[in-house]
């Protein structure tokens, strides 16, 4: 099974050229060097006249070699009780199919995870980072995970999940899927974005829960909770910005933007 692109065309060109040039612009206009060290990074998914090139400073900033990416994105439009892994072969976008990492998915499978079928369907979260995957890393295989909990104990959970799952894979990593604030004022979105940061930034993932509790937004504050535990339990202690923009860089509209924001968390080697 191979799962059609259901917002090509939309959040993203939905030719195979446009989109590739796009993504390669992104990537290359970034000014961002790649670090070998880079375990997971958090990209927004927006659609690309938006997020785009904040997307494309994350994965600009991850190595150069990756075998295999674990996308942990939000559900948008079907809800999902803890975590729905998709069981199928490839995702499908214009710039072909991303074959899916059978081992890892079904090493998530066997740890108790299930795959919730009709999450998957129209979610964009997840679909949006998959062109810039496919144009960095070509060969690289890909698993996609919608976390639904933002529990601290179940991202916990679902991070030692993952350390397992990825075990032999050397070249491995992982996106965290994200926007930030929603629909505020420029500069209230400016302070609620702070705290996420500031909390990423830090290093522990308790900060990140108490900024959201303190009025941060996040709508990936589960996958980016998940991102932090899996960092640290696989030997990442810098967790660094990138970059953040918002929506009114696109639009001009400072009255209600959307925030984004490029992370990464990094062992340092």
């Amino acid at each position: 099974m191979v799962r059609k692109p259901a917002v090509a065309g939309m959040f993203y060109p939905g030719d195979e050229k446009t989109l590739r040039g796009m993504v390669e612009g992104f990537l290359e206009t970034a000014g961002v060097v790649s670090d070998p060290g880079v375990t997971g990074i958090v990209s927004p998914h927006a659609g690309y006249m938006y997020s785009g090139s904040t997307a494309g400073a994350a994965f600009a900033k991850a190595p150069d070699h990756v075998d295999t990416v674990v996308v942990v994105a939000p559900p948008h439009r079907y809800p999902v009780h803890g975590a729905s892994v998709f069981d199928g072969e490839g995702y499908m976008t214009p710039l072909g199919v991303a074959p899916v990492d059978r081992v890892v998915t079904e090493r998530l499978l066997g740890a108790g995870l299930v795959y919730q079928p009709r999450a998957h369907v129209a979610e964009h979260s997840a679909e949006v980072q998959v062109p810039f995957i496919q144009v960095k890393w070509p060969a690289a295989e890909i698993t996609v995970v919608l976390q639904g909990s933002t529990d601290p104990d179940f991202s916990g959970e679902l991070a030692a999940a993952l350390l397992e799952a990825l075990r032999g894979r050397d070249h491995a990593l992982v996106v965290a899927s994200s926007d930030l604030s929603h629909y505020q004022p420029l500069e209230i979105a400016k302070a609620k974005d702070r705290l996420i940061i500031d909390a990423f930034l830090s290093g522990d993932p308790e900060a990140l829960e108490r900024a959201a509790a303190s009025g941060g937004e996040a709508c990936g504050i589960g996958p980016m909770k998940t991102l932090m535990r899996y960092a640290i339990l696989n030997g990442s202690r810098e967790f660094g910005a990138i970059a953040w923009t918002t929506s009114a860089e696109a639009s001009g509209d400072t009255s209600a933007v959307v925030g984004y924001f490029a992370g990464f968390c990094s062992t340092g080697r």
